[in-house]
């Protein structure tokens, strides 16, 4: 009997699902960039997102301004109203620099992006007090842009009342498009840091190079940043260390000198931390090899970063040179001693008199 028992507990345990705990979520099978940010989160910088139950990878899709209707019917209410016209290509292009579709449609599910009608009720007698009504959601999403900048609310700003003749002519809406925001290359400011109060950020490299999107920075701006009617168009004064702080937290508590100076600073070269990018290397983001987002030195072995490569498999050419029919023959430690490819190639083995890069085992890739 004891026997038998023993056989259907393990029986059990084989046919019956398993539930795994983990002392530790990370060790889950689960992908950490649902809800951090960053690549390798830490408790003192967990770089969480905003509502990542409703922003995990899929969920909320991403399209071009360009790709999107360019005006919407809202006639969901339209009983005191006439139904309302909205520039929906005209706001996704102003919601591109604050973090595109998912600036309006925040809490999506997988699949096609939704009417607001899909979560939120019509009717103000609702089962889910959690969520605002439709009314209430429409309003709460626009009118907190419409007071910062015009500074006026009024039902008729987007809606002509019915009956009265006002009915809105789609035809002015229609080709209407945001003024094209220019990206600087960089912007050279003047700050209050007396001793050296110039400041020079790249911005073309934080976006190309360093690969930032525009809501990395400008998330929390809204339109009246520039577009306020009561006031010179212009910057919002905060803190100027905000937008920074995150990857420059070190240099901004104890070295003012990496970004101030009494004059313009040069951008980075990347030849100053002791190794000088090759062709192939050029054309990198910086992220391609700094996968963690943090800039730090990385090992300069190859295999650090080309974890599948094989002596017989790598091609020469992409640093620029060429081999030469004799020396493509030849092992990568005979000209590179101890496989080291951050030193000059070494030709004293084979040869006297003879030194690279004055003279080439090839030529050099056009």
């Amino acid at each position: 009997m004891k026997r038998l028992l023993i056989i259907i507990l393990v029986f059990a345990g084989v046919l019956w699902p398993q539930t795994t705990e983990y002392k530790y979520h990370y060790q889950a099978p689960i992908n950490c960039t649902e809800c951090h940010e960053c690549a390798k989160p830490t408790y003192k910088n967990p770089c969480l997102k905003i509502l990542p139950d409703f922003r995990r990878e899929g969920i909320t899709l991403q399209a071009s301004a360009s790709e999107v209707p360019e005006l919407i019917i809202i006639d969901t209410l339209a009983n005191l109203y006439e139904p309302s016209i909205f520039t929906h290509k005209l706001h996704a292009e102003m919601a591109e620099m604050a973090g595109g579709c998912s600036y309006c449609h925040h809490h999506n599910p997988p699949g096609k992006i939704l009417k607001c009608v899909e979560c939120h009720e019509p009717s103000k007698q609702r089962q889910d007090l959690s969520k605002p009504s439709l009314v209430g959601a429409y309003h709460q999403q626009c009118q907190t842009c419409h007071r910062e900048w015009s500074h006026q609310t009024n039902c008729t700003v987007c809606h002509a009342q019915k009956g009265k003749g006002q009915e809105s002519d789609k035809s002015r809406f229609l080709g209407v498009s945001h003024t094209k925001v220019e990206t600087p290359k960089k912007l050279v400011m003047q700050t209050e840091y007396e001793e050296k109060p110039v400041v020079t950020f790249h911005h073309e490299a934080h976006t190309k190079q360093y690969g930032y999107k525009c809501q990395d920075c400008h998330q929390d701006e809204s339109c009246s940043r520039c577009h306020d009617t009561m006031k010179k168009p212009g910057l919002e004064k905060k803190e100027p260390h905000d937008n920074c702080m995150q990857c420059h937290e070190s240099e901004i508590e104890n070295n003012c000198e990496k970004c101030h100076d009494v004059k313009e600073k040069p951008g980075f070269d990347h030849a100053s931390v002791g190794w000088p990018l090759n062709k192939y290397h050029q054309d990198l983001s910086c992220v391609a090899c700094h996968t963690t987002g943090k800039f730090t030195r990385l090992n300069k072995n190859c295999t650090s970063c080309h974890r599948e490569f094989k002596p017989g498999s790598f091609k020469h050419e992409v640093t620029g040179l060429i081999l030469d029919d004799f020396h493509s023959e030849l092992e990568c430690s005979d000209c590179h001693a101890g496989n080291n490819f951050s030193k000059p190639a070494s030709c004293d083995d084979c040869h006297d008199n003879y030194k690279y890069p004055k003279m080439k085992p090839g030529r050099l890739k056009k």
